[in-house]
């Protein structure tokens, strides 16, 4: 059969497809190699906490630029505050700022083991556990959308010179942020089913805390061997 230029054409074609089917399948590849890797950039590049509302960015923005959770610990945070600020600092003029450290008292269930408490991991004790932002003059949220928020909790308390309570709705994400709202001047909580789409109200607390990611990680040592390693240090 004569192919005056159809061969050629044929030839081009068979080339150009092969080409294509390697080239995608060598994307695949690469993509699939470096998922994990891409998740670890992107959260980088956005900070560790991504949603912090425009205003209160004290990590992205502000003076806990450099605190990492799971890393940081009492001595870093003595560094930038002058103390440890396990009983609180002041943060500015309208925040105090406390820090919670881990150690055996820390032990819960995770997100993946729930039939028993697990301890951190001796690598992580005396890292950050949690920060905690209180106002120090009113705050007030006027209808601030809660859709980056999905968890759905609150809590309530009675005050420490028994005047009274207080109780108040808290909106997370699974980057370990916390917003909580002032529900009441009672320790009466009452959480709204569905949960609300704003929030709104007198600013309670900023809790960041950490991520489901990080808490997996770290909550991962039997108590017993937890006491053991504390009292071997």
């Amino acid at each position: 059969m004569q192919y005056p230029f159809g061969k050629n054409l044929i030839d081009i074609g068979f080339t150009m497809k092969f080409l294509l089917i390697f080239t995608v399948a060598f994307l695949i590849g690469v993509a699939s190699s470096f998922s994990d890797f891409g998740v670890v950039s992107t959260h980088a590049q956005l900070g560790q906490f991504p949603n912090e509302l425009t205003g209160y960015e004290f990590f992205q923005k502000g003076k806990l630029n450099s605190v990492k959770f799971g890393v940081s610990r009492s001595q870093d945070i003595e560094q930038l505050f002058g103390d440890t600020c396990e009983n609180g600092c002041d943060l500015d003029e309208r925040f105090t700022i406390k820090f919670d450290y881990l150690s055996c008292d820390d032990c819960m269930t995770t997100e993946h083991i729930r039939d028993r408490a697990m301890c951190p991991l001796n690598e992580y004790m005396g890292t950050i556990e949690k920060i905690t932002i209180s106002p120090r003059v009113p705050v007030k949220f006027d209808r601030v959308s809660s859709s980056h928020f999905p968890k759905h909790t609150g809590g309530s308390r009675w005050l420490s010179d028994g005047s009274g309570g207080v109780s108040y709705e808290s909106f997370g994400d699974a980057y370990g942020l916390k917003y909580s709202i002032k529900q009441s001047s009672t320790s009466s909580l009452k959480l709204a089913t569905p949960p609300p789409s704003f929030m709104d109200g007198q600013l309670y607390s900023i809790e960041y805390g950490l991520s489901t990611e990080l808490e997996t990680r770290i909550f991962k040592a039997e108590y017993k061997s937890c006491m053991k390693q504390t009292q071997a240090n």
